[in-house]
């Protein structure tokens, strides 16, 4: 496909030596519901035992709320998100989900807000850093080409980037990757090229700035 090769035996082998040090799925056995209580237990024993300072929960509906009024729930749980971040001195990407949007006079989805997703207000009143991820897909009749938007749509310390700032991407079929619109698409090893940074890197590390939670950035 487009002319790009497979991926060898020897390929898979480097990324999961790569994967099993640099990332940690979190589930509860046996398929059961997580709880927030429970999950951010586990995100505290993660910090301090494996150094990790970037989370994702994919996605916000995929936990159960604790029992009471919804939107008193979401605000807590959302405050206790924040607190855990800052604590800590880590990142945490939730991803929400919006409500079902309404088309406009072009028939086309309006692209939503952090006003728009499921539950609360609070998911944009809450957040230092909320982001929109929005796909146009492909018209036949106009030509127009199926990409992604990204949306910046809150920012709290404005040094950290501009509200209403956007980047476009495509999406790369045979390397299952996006890249910005209307460049060459990544045909990079991304493991090879970390391990081959990954040593110039460490020589140029400042010793003093040493600590737990540096520890599992890509040095």
């Amino acid at each position: 496909m487009d002319g790009i090769k497979r991926i060898t035996k020897e390929d898979i082998i480097r990324y999961k030596e790569w994967a099993n040090e640099k990332l940690y799925l979190t589930a509860p056995d046996k398929g059961d519901t997580p709880s927030w209580e429970w999950l951010l237990d586990k995100f505290k024993e993660q910090v301090f035992s494996f150094g990790i300072n970037i989370f994702v929960i994919d996605a916000f509906n995929k936990l159960e709320l604790p029992k009471g009024n919804k939107l008193d729930e979401i605000n807590n749980v959302l405050t206790k998100l924040t607190n855990f971040a800052i604590q800590y001195n880590v990142i945490v990407f939730l991803v929400a989900h919006p409500t079902k949007m309404k088309k406009n006079e072009s028939g086309v989805y309006d692209c939503p807000t952090l006003y728009d997703v499921s539950g609360s207000a609070d998911f944009r009143n809450q957040t230092h850093d909320g982001f929109g991820i929005y796909r146009f897909f492909e018209n036949v009749e106009t030509g127009a080409n199926s990409y992604t938007e990204f949306i910046n749509l809150k920012t709290k310390l404005s040094f950290q980037g501009e509200i209403g700032k956007k980047a476009e991407f495509e999406y790369h079929m045979p390397t299952g990757r996006y890249y910005e619109r209307n460049t060459e698409p990544p045909l990079f090893d991304m493991t090879k090229d970390y391990e081959d940074k990954k040593d110039t890197i460490a020589e140029q590390k400042d010793d003093s700035f040493d600590s737990p939670l540096l520890s599992s950035l890509p040095f």
